[in-house]
This record gives C-alpha cells, structure tokens and sequence, in this order.
C-alpha cells in the first residue's frame, strides 16, 4: 500500500516532466534566403553628340552592333570645313611671306642706320612691324588648328569598345553642335547593381555566397561597393557588384544571399509580457529568453551556440512555472 501511495505522489513529477522535450539549437536553425530586384548596368554610357554643326552623310554601324574603341560612327559632312583649313592655310602662309620680306627689309635698314642712312626712329619701325607680323603669324597658325580640328570633329569615333544601343539621328538629318546623335554603352566591365533594404544590409556582407538569378542563368557575385545614401521613400540601400562572368547590360533579375547567422524558426517564437522571445532549456528547467529584435511570423537572428537546447515539443505549454532568464544565452 505504502509503494502504492508513493508512486501515486511521483506520477504528477513524472508528468510534468514529460510535458516538454528539448533540442539543440543545430537542428533547428534555419539560415532563410534574402532577395533584391538587380539589374545588369553598363559601366560606361554616353550620348555622343555633335561638336560641329553639318548634315550627317553615314553612320556605318547599325544599333546592336559592337565596334572596337576608335571604331567610326558617325560621319559628318565635312566640305565646309574643308575650305576653312585651306582658308587657314593660305593665311599662314600669306604671312610667312610677309614675315620673309619683314625681315629682309629690317636687315637692309640695319645695315643702312650702321652707315647713318637711316634714323633709329626709322630702323625701330621696321623691328616693331617684324614683331607684329610674328604675332600675326602665331594667330594663324592658331586659326589653322581650329581648323583642322573642327574638321577632325566631322567623324565621331567610339570613345571605349562598346555597342551602339540607339541611332537618336539619321544620314539626311542637320546635327547642330551639342546635338545627340546615339546612345553608346560600354560592352566591358558590366556591373550589377541591386537595391537592399537596409534592415538587410548587413547579412548581405557576412553572406558566404552571393548570386544573381536571371532567366535560367545563375552568376556567382561579389561585392564593389556599397552606398552610404539611404533611399528614403523605400528604405533601401544600392549595392554595387562585380561578375567574373560577361554579362550583357540590361540583363535583369534577383540577387539572392543566405543569411550566415542561425535563426530561429518562427514557430518557436511566443510572447511573454509583450516581448517575444523563446524557450530553451536550461539546467533541466525551461527558462524564457527575450529577443527583442524579432518579429512574428518571420525567423528570428539568435546568437546562441548551436549546442544550446530549445524547448521543443510542449513549448506552447510552458510559462507559468517557468523563471525568465536573461535575454542572452551562453
């Protein structure tokens, strides 16, 4: 009757303690995958545009075509131009001559203010119209520079390797200076840019893996830069990366990471006293850690060692008997 009785008493312990089990912490963690619309952008985009102004006669390279650096583009009728650099070229050499004849007069007058023929006055006329046909000499050959190099400007040449995304003009069409004639991007180096909330920024850079998934394809990443400027209507941060892959600019998908911290399933997750936390065990008792930081329905970030034990099966059943610990676990 006595054994009876006292294994009556120990039946309610023995209960209690099978209402909950406990598992570690590496069995449950789940590392839950981040995604951000990305884009493939040119490193270099210009609108090249007319320096002169003159009626286009070609533009060998079609949109969609890729040339070399220093490949042709655009040809710009040059006939204009043509006659300025002669017109230069005749005025340099009008005052060439006229410098030649200078100079041979001033050394006949020299000779002839040595014999006292000619006054100083009368030599330092000569010397000062020799000096100002040098001078006339130099604003030509300025004036056949700007010449040669707005005719130069006629042909517009690719400024890096790159492909013609938009013909703005055609062959027939008058191009004024500062006229857009087509949209060139560089078909090297393209980097991918993708917007980052910021609450998620910093499991972007402990990530161990970074990727861009577009279409079928998968392009592993790594990160360039990040900028300081905080959107402030979405909250978002641009992140800048780098692909060993070429891709083509324009390509657009989603940049995926997986999160290198342990989280917490939310199904583990409970509030007490209006702060969410979990349970774990700790010296064979439950005790309820806060985590301030987490959000219902979505995994929480923990700093635990995986070897610490979470209140698994009965969970939902602890609390009332159970102490609060602190908000860290060891």
């Amino acid at each position: 009757m006595k054994a009876l009785l006292f294994l009556t008493l120990l039946l309610p312990l023995a209960l209690q303690a099978a209402q909950w089990t406990s598992r570690p912490l590496a069995e449950l963690a789940v590392y839950p995958e981040f995604r951000a619309p990305a884009r493939v952008v040119a490193r270099e985009e210009a609108k090249l545009a007319a320096e002169v102004s003159a009626a286009i006669v070609a533009m060998p390279v079609r949109a969609g075509e890729a040339v070399a650096r220093g490949a042709e583009l655009v040809r710009l009728d040059p006939a204009a131009f043509r006659i300025e650099v002669e017109r230069a070229r005749a005025q340099l050499r009008l005052v060439e001559n006229r410098i030649r004849l200078a100079r041979a007069q001033l050394e006949q007058s020299r000779a002839l203010a040595g014999r006292g023929f000619i006054s100083a006055d009368g030599l330092s006329v000569r010397e000062t119209e020799a000096a100002v046909l040098a001078s006339e000499r130099d604003a030509a050959r300025a004036a056949l520079a700007a010449a040669e190099l707005a005719l130069a400007r006629c042909t517009i040449r690719a400024p890096y390797a790159g492909v013609v995304d938009e013909r703005l003009l055609n062959v027939g069409d008058l191009a004024t200076a500062g006229t857009p004639l087509l949209r060139f991007v560089a078909s090297a180096d393209a980097e991918v840019r993708a917007r980052v909330p910021a609450g998620q920024v910093a499991a972007l850079q402990t990530a161990g893996a970074l990727t861009l998934v577009a279409g079928d394809g998968s392009y592993p990443l790594r990160i360039r830069r990040i900028s300081p400027v905080l959107d402030a209507a979405g909250q978002v941060r641009e992140v800048v990366l780098d692909s060993a892959a070429a891709l083509p600019p324009g390509l657009a998908g989603e940049l995926r990471w997986r999160s290198a911290v342990a989280h917490l399933p939310p199904t583990y997750l409970q509030q007490r006293e209006g702060v969410l936390g979990a349970w774990v065990e700790r010296e064979g008792k439950p005790a309820f850690v806060a985590l301030p930081l987490a959000q219902a329905g979505r995994p929480a970030a923990v700093d635990w060692a995986a070897s610490v034990r979470v209140i698994d099966e009965g969970r939902f059943g602890v609390g009332l008997a159970a102490t609060p610990a602190a908000g860290t676990v060891q």
